[in-house]
């Protein structure tokens, strides 16, 4: 079967706690690696940005399901691409709290000849605060 990406942001109802946050990583974590799903999920006190990679069928069920989660709102699909290989191969989910661990804004040096896929370009956006969000965004999928 062929593989996706699918990535996604949207705004918490509310604030999780750390262990709101271990607890839904640890969720995750199991289910996915059930489903063959891998990805990254980041958190920045306020919204959520993951990257969601697998088979199609799997991908759209966790969105679906994702959709329903009432610990956030407004989720709503970036992209969804075909994918050649997985860029998130080693995590079943992997969960970075933005605002636990600043480190994670610092701007690392990249090779030059190096081409980062989409995904990772999105996640970087996200984790600098380069997105705006619309206080209402459109619901995708409908």
């Amino acid at each position: 079967m062929a593989l996706i990406e699918l990535i996604y942001v949207s705004t918490v109802t509310t604030p999780l706690s750390d262990e709101q946050l271990i607890e839904l990583n640890r969720f995750c974590k199991s289910t996915n690696q059930l489903n063959g799903i891998s990805g990254m999920l980041l958190y920045d006190g306020h919204h959520f940005m993951q990257v969601i990679e697998g088979e199609r069928d799997h991908v759209e069920r966790l969105y679906k399901n994702i959709q329903q989660d009432p610990r956030h709102t407004e989720v709503v699909a970036l992209i969804i691409n075909d994918l050649p290989k997985r860029n998130f191969s080693r995590w079943s989910m992997g969960v970075i709290d933005l605002s636990k661990h600043p480190s994670y804004r610092k701007v690392k040096t990249t090779r030059p000849h190096r081409r980062l896929p989409l995904s990772y370009k999105l996640l970087k956006s996200f984790r600098d605060h380069e997105m705006e969000f619309e206080e209402r965004v459109r619901k995708s999928f409908g």
